[in-house]
């Protein structure tokens, strides 16, 4: 059980905000620089989880079996239509509390760093890092785990990103 609360946490801690069917296509052409109408499955892999869908592997595993290796335009605009909701903000908090053993409403930043790069999806010690930079602890080393959920869950500002610098920075 607590397994399953580890990916809804990671797949939180790293969620986006849902982009446009415009921004869909700009995305794809960053990997079909060639415009073949044609990506790679690891590619279409990099290019959902860019927009913000974050799946599991075994997630992504199942959705794509019926997938050659090479996956055409079609297929992942018929993808990224399906539906798609991250889990919500009760979901997290109920998550982060089955690790609060004592039910204080705190975790120590350290068991975080712990749970995310050990259990699951293990995220990189930089990754987490990088998460946990703004997170606010008290002068114990501890989150408050209602703050921390709603810090993970609020959405992130969404800009539309330089394609020919994005592009350079891939070659």
């Amino acid at each position: 059980l607590k397994l399953q609360f580890l990916y809804l946490i990671v797949s939180v801690a790293t969620a986006t905000v849902t982009m446009s069917e415009a921004e869909w296509k700009e995305t794809w052409n960053l990997f079909d620089e060639k415009k073949t109408g044609l990506v790679s499955k690891g590619d279409f892999i990099h290019i959902i989880r860019s927009l913000g869908r974050k799946y599991t592997m075994a997630d992504i595993q199942e959705k794509t079996s019926g997938m050659g290796e090479q996956v055409k335009y079609d297929e992942f605009i018929n993808f990224m239509k399906q539906p798609y909701e991250g889990p919500s903000n009760q979901d997290l908090l109920t998550a982060l509390q089955a690790f609060d053993g004592n039910e204080t409403g705190y975790l120590k930043h350290s068991e975080i760093t712990s749970l995310l790069t050990t259990l699951g999806e293990k995220m990189s010690e930089s990754e987490v890092k990088q998460l946990m930079s703004e997170v606010k602890t008290d002068d114990q080393g501890r989150v408050k785990i209602d703050e921390f959920a709603k810090y993970l869950t609020e959405p992130v500002p969404s800009m539309t990103p330089n394609i020919e610098e994005l592009q350079k920075q891939l070659q």
